[in-house]
């Protein structure tokens, strides 16, 4: 096996592949920030309420999470329509953009925020977490902020699309590092202040991450996007249809990242309950480290990919490719590790409070594995605009993984959830590489370029 040169790794006098660079060197400092405060957040947690009131939690954080098709894609539609104005130079064009997308955010988001306030003391939450019936005034209260919180985030998230269309990613993470810092702090006063409460947890990692956005949008659009800031009167209407042209193709493939990915926590809870829930996700976030820091490589190559490919520059978007693909080796190697070490870092980590079963640990970290190779020909997918394949492909994930989930939990538990996302991901990293080698020969026709 050939070593890897890491200094010369992605050498390049380019100006995108400097720009790159700087993206990683300052994501992994900012990432090392975020893991370390992720992993202080688990037992502070833990040690604020209980394993099942953490389970309810992190169960209620995935609903919210399930809103977020309901952007139609639009956000993800300007990423890459922002990056081709900046790429062309079209700032007047950029401003519109950046202007009607908040628009449009505003128009969805606000009168769902009113419909689903409405609808929360209708459902009974403790039967549908399957969790005892004592919690359920106090879930639902939490889920009043969640919700609240959730559509004022869609709205204020527009920054971070924009900031991504500049190529400088590694600014947009530093936010919900702040926002969890600041929450990190908050629980450590709840832990000596306040009892253990679900609607107290709900306010302190909800709030604290949108006003460091609101705060940061008022900074950036007077200063380093003065340029693209949004203005009522830069709205244009017509450009609804141009942005909804690619994002709803965004937006079906996000209704199925959110039934395969953030359904998780509802499916392990309905099969083994909300411990399992726990377990589940203390093996995600400690194999996720890998992840995070394998995605710091990724996450500069959507808007790079955009620029490149408007540029028609195939030599270089190759180049970058077979490059990642050497990161991905390094980084399914340190996942295999990970998982080896995983009983001794867990005691250290967690100590005797939670035990996570091997099977869960090795589950989760062979889907990581495998998502990390798809999640690298789908940013360039994505960077390049042939996502109708995608669209027609998650849309298969969409209706066969509940009913396998349900299928094989009952078979096999908690860790057949797990299964069946590891199923699906083997399905789309097949199909995704072979559609990337056709772009990036230029060779892809019909569905496979669209």
């Amino acid at each position: 096996m050939r070593r890897i040169d890491y200094k010369k790794l992605f050498s390049s006098n380019s100006q995108r592949t400097q720009t790159i660079k700087k993206n990683i060197i300052g994501s992994l400092f900012i990432k090392g920030c975020s893991i370390l405060i992720s992993l202080l957040l688990v037992p502070m947690t833990l040690g604020y309420v209980s394993s099942e009131l953490y389970g309810i939690w992190l169960t209620l954080s995935s609903i919210m999470l399930w809103l977020n098709f309901f952007d139609v894609g639009f956000t993800l539609g300007l990423k890459n329509k922002l990056a081709e104005a900046i790429a062309k130079e079209d700032w007047q064009r950029g401003k519109s953009l950046v202007s009607t997308t908040y628009f449009m955010m505003v128009l969805i988001f606000v009168p769902l925020w009113i419909v689903l306030e409405l609808a929360i003391p209708l459902i009974d939450w403790a039967l549908f977490l399957n969790v005892d019936a004592s919690y359920n005034d106090e879930i639902a209260r939490a889920v009043h902020i969640l919700v609240a919180c959730f559509c004022l985030q869609m709205i204020v998230n527009v920054l971070t699309a924009v900031i991504a269309a500049f190529q400088k990613v590694a600014l947009s993470s530093a936010f919900p590092v702040l926002g969890n810092f600041l929450s990190l702090i908050a629980i450590f006063l709840l832990t000596k202040l306040c009892p253990p409460s679900l609607v107290a947890l709900a306010c302190t990692i909800s709030v604290l991450p949108i006003l460091v956005i609101i705060i940061a949008s008022f900074i950036l659009y007077s200063n380093k996007f003065k340029i693209v800031a949004p203005s009522i009167r830069t709205i244009n209407k017509s450009y609804i249809k141009e942005l909804f042209g690619l994002g709803y193709k965004f937006f079906l493939i996000q209704i199925q990242v959110v039934v395969l990915y953030q359904s998780t926590n509802i499916l392990i809870s309905n099969v083994a309950g909300p411990n399992e829930v726990t377990y589940y996700n203390i093996a995600y976030k400690y194999l996720g480290i890998a992840m995070m820091i394998y995605t710091i490589f990724l996450s500069p190559l959507w808007p790079a990919f955009t620029d490149a490919y408007t540029k028609q520059d195939y030599k270089w978007m190759k180049n970058i490719y077979r490059k990642m693909s050497m990161v991905f080796m390094v980084s399914a190697i340190a996942v295999i590790g990970m998982m080896v070490i995983s009983p001794f870092v867990y005691k250290i980590w967690i100590g005797e409070e939670v035990s996570i079963p091997i099977m869960m640990t090795i589950a989760v970290g062979l889907y990581m594995i495998i998502h990390s190779w798809d999640s690298l020909q789908v940013n360039m997918i994505n960077g390049i605009g042939a996502v109708k394949l995608q669209t027609y492909i998650t849309s298969l994930g969409l209706i066969v993984h509940i009913p396998l989930s349900l299928f094989l939990g009952k078979c096999i538990g908690s860790v057949g959830v797990v299964v069946s996302m590891i199923l699906i991901n083997v399905l789309y990293s097949t199909v995704f590489t072979i559609q990337i080698n056709k772009l990036l020969n230029n060779k892809a026709i019909g569905f496979w370029k669209k």
